[in-house]
């Protein structure tokens, strides 16, 4: 900006100066570098350690499915087995992620305590036991198997057997040491 490097005239010179601007003309980036989305939601909780594995596996890049589908971007909300008390907020770009601590989850708080609005909002999402706690994460990048991402993602969650075990259980998965995220709570909801 305010360099004088560009030059209106020189722009209108090039032959692909118009094509952009032209109907039918332009390649969706989604077709030219063949980049394409999915939406992954259970009302599972993920093991914190797969979940970890799973996310240094898509930056490697080395193990199926992720040698041939390039995950560019990934984020979204996630229940974390250990902290069913807290969602967790995931962001993958690039080669690096993150998954921090996030607000509470509404079914860990008094619902005399909720804002005006926030019942209507949440019934939809509602599933006994466990209210709100779920999975929402968009995924986005060069998928060529979308299938096989998805079954990735999937078995990142706690097993039936696992699930079936409760949260008290959930809570020994990890130990401080093993845990991959190591953000600990703080206070209670």
């Amino acid at each position: 900006l305010g360099t004088g490097l560009f030059s209106m005239a020189k722009a209108e010179q090039h032959k692909g100066w118009l094509e952009e601007a032209r109907i039918g003309e332009h390649t969706p980036e989604t077709e030219e570098y063949g980049i394409s989305s999915l939406t992954f939601q259970s009302s599972k909780p993920f093991h914190p350690a797969r979940l970890g594995k799973a996310l240094q596996t898509i930056l490697d890049g080395a193990e199926p499915p992720f040698d041939k589908s390039i995950i560019l971007r990934a984020k979204g909300f996630c229940w974390l087995a250990n902290r069913a008390q807290y969602r967790s907020e995931l962001s993958l770009a690039g080669h690096r992620f993150g998954v921090t601590l996030g607000d509470p989850w509404w079914a860990a708080i008094n619902p005399k305590q909720w804002p005006k609005g926030v019942e209507e909002a949440v019934t939809p999402l509602w599933t006994e036991p466990y209210g709100d706690r779920r999975q929402e994460l968009v995924v986005i990048g060069q998928l060529e198997d979308k299938e096989r991402v998805m079954d990735a993602i999937r078995a990142c969650l706690l097993t039936d057997e696992e699930f079936e075990k409760g949260p008290k259980h959930w809570g020994t998965l990890v130990t401080p040491e093993t845990d991959p995220f190591q953000t600990a709570p703080k206070g209670n909801p």
